[in-house]
Order: C-alpha cells, then sequence, then structure tokens
C-alpha cells in the first residue's frame, strides 16, 4: 500500500484533454471478493465543495449501481466495505498551434552558375503565418478509495482523470459511465 500512496500525487498530475485516464491499484493479500456489504464515507469536506449537489448524488448513485451489479449489498452504515470520494480540479492550459505556408516558386531558369553562364536552380519568395489558441479547461479528477473498515486498511484505489464536461445535459450521461470505467477493475464479489 505504500506503493499505492506514493503513486497518487503523480497519477494526479497526469491527464488528458479528452479522453478519461484509469488508473487502479490493489491490495494483492486481501481477497476483496469475501466482502459482502458497503457503505459510503461522507465527502470530504475539503474536496466535497468543488462538486455540486446534483453531481455529487450521480456519482453515488452510479457508485452504488455497480458495486451491487458486482454482487454488494449497499447499507446506510456498518458496510464491511468503507467507500470513500475525493474529487480535485485543477485549471489546465492547452496550446495549438497551425502554420500557414504559402510557398514562392522553384525551377529552373537562366543564371551564373560555377562554370559560367548557363542555367542553374533559382527560387522566388514566399510567406507563412502561424497562429496559436490559447484554451483553458478545467481537469477533473475522481479518486475511489475503498477501506476494509474492521482495519481500516485501504484494499482497493480507482482514478479517473479527464476534462470537466460544462454541458450539463452531457456530464449528466457522461458522469455514470466515468464512474463505471474507475471501477471496471473492482473484484465481483464472492
Amino acid at each position: 500500500m505504500k506503493k499505492l500512496l506514493f503513486i497518487l500525487p503523480i497519477i494526479i498530475m497526469l491527464g488528458s484533454c479528452s479522453t478519461l485516464e484509469v488508473y487502479y491499484d490493489q491490495d494483492q493479500n486481501i481477497d476483496i471478493g469475501k466482502f459482502k456489504t458497503f457503505s459510503f464515507y461522507p465527502w470530504d469536506w475539503k474536496h466535497g465543495f468543488q462538486i455540486n449537489e446534483y453531481d455529487k448524488q450521480t456519482i453515488l448513485m452510479a457508485l452504488q449501481d455497480d458495486l451491487e451489479s458486482k454482487g454488494y449489498t449497499y447499507m446506510k452504515e456498518g458496510g464491511e466495505l468503507a467507500v470513500s470520494i475525493f474529487l480535485t480540479l485543477e485549471g489546465k492550459v492547452s496550446y495549438e498551434a497551425y502554420t500557414n505556408h504559402y510557398g514562392g516558386w522553384a525551377g529552373y531558369g537562366g543564371g551564373w552558375g560555377y562554370s559560367g553562364y548557363g542555367y542553374g536552380y533559382g527560387y522566388g519568395t514566399g510567406y507563412g503565418s502561424t497562429t496559436v489558441t490559447q484554451r483553458n479547461y478545467a481537469q477533473g479528477t475522481l479518486i475511489v478509495d475503498v477501506f476494509d473498515l474492521s482495519n481500516k486498511q485501504l484494499i482497493w484505489q480507482g482514478i479517473g482523470s479527464k476534462e470537466i464536461e460544462h454541458d450539463l445535459e452531457k456530464r449528466d450521461k457522461t458522469l455514470p459511465k466515468t464512474v463505471v470505467k474507475i471501477m471496471a477493475n473492482f473484484p465481483d464479489s464472492n
């Protein structure tokens, strides 16, 4: 688990503007499938303010649906597994450059060469312009930690990172899919 805590800051720094990047780590010494029930920890107050209540509920319901589809039973309190959720937002900037090049002409024609008057290679003038576009966006990272509640040991962690969708209708559709992708490697209950 020390490795898990070491790679967390590195993973948070990684990201892509357009696609979801997912990472996970699991304590290989624990059979997660032996657990039958789960509960949610409340949102961390330091990170919970960065997301509205509707999106919080969308994420929680998607997590609950995913875990129940894997054979776990939700308990409001006292589940064998405790699921904790964190969200971080980071402002990012991307640059895109496009160059238009209108070249001159080249060809053979009369002119001076090395051995006197003859034919040689010539060129004309050209011009180019480069346009650089700056785009500001927010990178969101959702971290799902799963603990063995009996000893409060972190046994699984899933991390998903991507650009935040500002269109509310699209976000409403993509948030549950994001959660499913983050939880894809979480083991089924035996």
